[in-house]
C-alpha cells in the first residue's frame, strides 16, 4: 500500500525541451548563393561603406560568422559579388571575335544589351551604385577589372584601345541607367548603338 502511495505521489518527469529554432540558415549548399544575393541587394541600397556583414547576414538569414568564414571580409564579399560579372566579361570579349568590320557595333550592342536585360542589368546597376563614392569598393573593383583584363587574351600593348572603348561605354551606361539623363534615356537601343559605335570602333583599332 505504501509503495502504491509513493508511486501515485511521484511527480512525472518533464520531457527534455527542444531548442527553439533561430530562423537562421545552416550551411546548406544554397547558402553561398543566398549570401551573395543579399550582399548585392545591400550594397546596392546602402552603398559599400554603410553595408555591414551583420546586415548582409540578417538579410540572408545566416549567422554573421558564416559570412566571415566564407569570404573573410567585406572586401572579400564584394569581390565575390563582382565575380558574378565573369560571364558578362566573357560575353563582351566574345563580341571581339569575327571579322574586323563591324566590331565596334558588335561590342556596343552587346554591352548595352547587358544593361537592358533585367537580370544582368540589375546586377550591373547594383554593383556600380555600390562602388561609386567608396575608395575601398573602387579599389576592389579596379583589382577585379585588372584581373579580368589580364586574363582576356588581349596582349598588353593592345589593351589601351579596349580600355578606352569600355570606358566610353561605361560612362554612357552610367548616364543612361544610373543618372538617367533624359536625352540618353529617350534614345532607342538602335539609336544609341548607331551614335556610340563609331567612337568605339576607332578605339578598337588599337587592338588589331
Amino acid at each position: 500500500m505504501r509503495t502504491l502511495v509513493r508511486m501515485v505521489g511521484r511527480k512525472k518527469s518533464n520531457p527534455p525541451r527542444r531548442r527553439a529554432k533561430t530562423g537562421r540558415r545552416p550551411g546548406r549548399p544554397d547558402t553561398r548563393g543566398a549570401i551573395l544575393d543579399a550582399a548585392r541587394v545591400r550594397f546596392a541600397s546602402d552603398g559599400f561603406d554603410a553595408t555591414t556583414i551583420r546586415r548582409v547576414a540578417a538579410h540572408a538569414r545566416v549567422d554573421p560568422a558564416l559570412v566571415m568564414r566564407f569570404y573573410g571580409s567585406k572586401e572579400g564579399l564584394f569581390a565575390a559579388v563582382l565575380e558574378q560579372l565573369a560571364d558578362l566579361s566573357e560575353t563582351l570579349l566574345a563580341s571581339l571575335a569575327g571579322p574586323r568590320p563591324g566590331v565596334g557595333e558588335r561590342l556596343t550592342r552587346v554591352y548595352f544589351e547587358l544593361w537592358e536585360k533585367p537580370a544582368t542589368g540589375n546586377t550591373l546597376r547594383s554593383l556600380v551604385r555600390a562602388a561609386i563614392g567608396s575608395p575601398r569598393a573602387t579599389a576592389t573593383f579596379q583589382a577585379y577589372l585588372t584581373g579580368r583584363l589580364s586574363a582576356s587574351g588581349i596582349r598588353a600593348p593592345k589593351r589601351l584601345g579596349f580600355v578606352l572603348a569600355v570606358s566610353h561605354l561605361f560612362g554612357t551606361a552610367v548616364g543612361r541607367y544610373i543618372v538617367q539623363a533624359p536625352a540618353l534615356v529617350d534614345l532607342s537601343l538602335d539609336d544609341l548603338v548607331r551614335l556610340i559605335s563609331p567612337a568605339v570602333d576607332r578605339y578598337l583599332t588599337r587592338i588589331e
